[in-house]
């Protein structure tokens, strides 16, 4: 027997109410972060961080089409030993857009963006990415500059293969919509996949969209940003990175196949930790934030 396919808008049902949460989650958000602003090639790069400099710097990036506050109930509980930085890559969040986008320019932006927020107090930073953010992880990982202290490649087989095709077909125009509630009941998951934490999935979805003139809302990203991005022979860069890695994945997800696990095996240095978050889906820190917790605090005392 088949199994339903998961639902495409899981916050319809609420018209534009929030979902009940629990009481880690509502105590995670009254951490509120400072939002900075960082000029990195030619575009505005939003950024926002947790703790206070001096401490050791943990970078997190989000995944294609996303935006930094993806972390925001995550990041808070890293506060009190790190100072943790969420960047919203270039055309996604409210980051600025550009002509042209590149892993190694989101890379480049990385490096540019933790400096100024100050990560290096403490020496390099540990760096974290998540889906298509893991690419720029692994391309910061390889930097000859040896910038980075460790990596995490989060639920990514680094071969981007469920990826938009970036020869794709022509480019897409920005969806309006009339309200926020609107928006937020056309809010779904990339790539598609069910969800019990309703109320996560509200949060990002309200910190993604936003109203471009009284009455017209719209995703805050580029529309064509993420499909067009110029990529890297990323597994020729893992296998010149510059510090130790580890590999997170959700048990369940859909992504993370015997073929991309394989992949990873067979790129990846010897001896790197994988992990597989249990009954997880691909969006780990939608589907099992506080397992993602433990298994990155595990892994950060190692």
């Amino acid at each position: 027997m088949n199994a339903s396919p998961p639902p495409a808008n899981v916050l319809a049902s609420y018209k534009g109410a929030k979902p009940d949460a629990p009481d880690w989650f509502t105590q995670a958000l009254t951490h509120r972060p400072e939002r900075h602003e960082v000029e990195s090639n030619g575009a505005a790069i939003e950024c926002f961080t947790w703790g206070n400099e001096g401490k050791p710097g943990l970078f997190l990036l989000h995944g294609g089409g996303a935006h930094g506050l993806w972390w925001a109930h995550i990041a808070p509980f890293f506060a009190d030993t790190y100072r943790v930085a969420a960047m919203s890559m270039a055309g996604m969040g409210n980051s600025g857009w550009k002509d042209e986008y590149s892993i190694a320019g989101h890379a480049e932006d990385m490096r540019t963006v933790a400096e100024a927020v100050g990560l290096f107090a403490a020496g390099k930073p540990v760096v974290a990415g998540h889906s298509f953010g893991s690419a720029p992880t692994a391309a910061a990982a390889a930097d000859p500059s040896g910038w980075v202290g460790r990596a995490f490649i989060i639920d990514s087989s680094l071969q981007m293969r469920h990826s938009p095709d970036q020869h794709g077909p022509a480019r897409r125009e920005r969806r309006y919509f009339d309200s926020l509630e609107e928006g937020l009941a056309r809010f779904r998951f990339l790539p598609p996949q069910s969800c019990d934490n309703h109320y996560v999935a509200d949060m990002i979805a309200r910190d993604g969209i936003v109203e471009i003139e009284p009455g017209r809302w719209s995703w805050s990203l580029d529309p064509n940003g993420f499909g067009s991005t110029k990529h890297l022979e990323i597994a020729e860069m893992v296998r010149e990175a510059h510090c130790p890695m580890a590999v997170l994945y959700g048990e369940r997800s859909a992504l993370m196949d015997e073929e991309a696990l394989t992949h990873l095996h067979e790129i990846m240095p010897t001896g790197t930790p994988f992990v597989a978050i249990p009954d997880s889906g691909h969006h780990i820190m939608v589907d099992q934030p506080l397992a993602l917790v433990a298994a990155m605090r595990a892994l950060l005392s190692g």
